[in-house]
């Protein structure tokens, strides 16, 4: 590492008090990703019939873009670290919009599958490089605010997507993508020349540090612990949300599918804006609790519905689904936050592993549950609440580990410095922790 950033987090924030803007224009890209992603759900009705395939077979457009998008961001935040946010950003952004070009003119399934895939491709540059800006414009304590409003914004945008996507049916599915291609160019011009913080991590032998610093984090326990449960939220949160569509479609129309879809992420939102304030009045155990028991209730309430496509059944599911949001809204933004406070010189590498992680679960949502869906969709939420009891026990150990980390970053204390019995060398965070352990 040939240059180190030396300024306190505190320095940095008070130079960033003129970029608000910028955060207004990254938090509204990072709402994109969802926005379209998830789409598909209130649309699997419309396009399998233009293209007479089975529904199911639609939902590989899921894992077409959530591949890619889970694969380049492992990578992208990392690269962010070496040559800058914004370069990579507008990258990606070309990318998405290339993609999203590609699958609104859409003759087949076999092209809207590569349109997800150039479009999971381009935001997979985007996703975890948004994060660690945010983090970069932010004082310590502010963080876990940034993170939960950018979490709630995520979960609003992937309830919001299938409702909007449902309203638009009518006019032809491939609207949406041609509206959202609009808006993206419009969000890829803004960003090229908004004002913007230049900073590099490293200066020289860039590919060598890259590697360096991706190697670093993915060599440390609690990384991977993170990892994990990041990986079981996108299999319970997200889950839920695909198979709820799928068991809905044929039976009510795409623009109810996308009312029922959009109080999950209502939900997710609403707990995403409040994490901040949760994490600064009772520390990251409660609101844990908190979201592990509402990922529980949920899958729970969905489970015994059974005949989740009558009408009188309909409240129950989105009370099931707005709880299973909650959860995501807490659980999923927790891990974020660990990762951007644990390892302050590393943000994006961290940044991009937890949210490649995130997913890679969702890329495996449609393989892993298929076959319960063959027997029944309540053995879909059965299966869901196996993986949440291992997302529980995960959480534990993590928690146990990263406990201390609330009080330090709340009082804006390091604890490489003195009055924590560490040398001042010890830069990083979840290196003192594997020290520990």
């Amino acid at each position: 590492m040939s240059e180190l950033d030396v300024r306190s987090e505190a320095e940095r924030a008070e130079e960033t008090e003129g970029y608000r803007s910028l955060r207004l224009l990254v938090y509204f890209l990072f709402a994109m990703g969802p926005l379209v992603g998830n789409a598909v759900l209130a649309l699997l009705g419309a396009i399998a019939t233009d293209f007479a395939v089975d529904p199911t077979a639609v939902l590989i457009a899921i894992p077409a873009f959530m591949l890619p998008f889970a694969s380049i961001q492992l990578f992208s935040g990392a690269m962010s670290d070496i040559y800058g946010r914004v370069r990579v950003m507008l990258v990606g952004l070309g990318a998405f919009a290339a993609g999203l070009l590609v699958t609104a003119n859409a003759t087949s399934l076999i092209i809207l599958v590569l349109g997800n895939v150039l479009s999971g491709t381009g935001f997979g540059f985007v996703n975890p490089v948004v994060l660690a800006l945010l983090s970069d414009l932010s004082a310590p304590e502010d963080i876990p605010r940034r993170m939960g409003i950018a979490s709630a914004l995520a979960s609003l945008s992937a309830g919001l997507g299938p409702f909007l996507a449902g309203q638009m049916a009518s006019l032809r599915w491939q609207s949406y993508y041609l509206l959202f291609l609009i808006v993206v160019v419009i969000g890829l011009i803004a960003m090229s020349v908004a004002n913007h913080p230049a900073r590099r991590m490293h200066g020289d032998s860039e590919l060598h540090m890259l590697i360096v610093n991706l190697g670093t984090e993915l060599r440390k326990p609690v990384v991977l612990l993170m990892l994990g449960t990041t990986f079981l939220v996108a299999l319970t949160y997200l889950g839920a949300l695909v198979w709820t569509a799928r068991a809905l479609t044929g039976a009510l129309d795409e623009y109810l599918i996308g009312l029922v879809l959009l109080w999950g992420g209502v939900a997710g939102a609403t707990a995403g804006s409040l994490l901040g304030r949760m994490i600064r009045r009772w520390g990251f155990g409660r609101p844990i609790v908190l979201g592990l028991l509402s990922n529980f209730i949920g899958l729970s309430i969905l489970m015994l519905v059974g005949n989740n496509t009558l009408i009188s059944a309909l409240p129950l599911v989105v009370l099931g689904l707005a709880a299973v949001g909650w959860a995501g809204g807490v659980l999923y933004p927790m891990t974020i936050t660990f990762g951007q406070i644990i390892s302050p010189t590393r943000r994006g590498v961290l940044a991009g592993a937890v949210t490649s992680s995130f997913f890679f679960g969702s890329a495996l949502i449609l393989t892993l549950y298929e076959p319960l869906f063959e027997v029944g969709i309540g053995a879909v939420y059965a299966g869901m609440l196996v993986v949440s009891a291992i997302l529980a026990l995960l959480y534990y150990i993590l928690y146990r580990r990263l406990r201390f980390v609330y009080h330090e970053t709340m009082s804006g204390r390091d604890p490489s410095a003195p009055s924590f019995e560490r040398q001042s060398s010890i830069r990083d965070r979840s290196e003192m922790l594997d020290m520990e352990q």
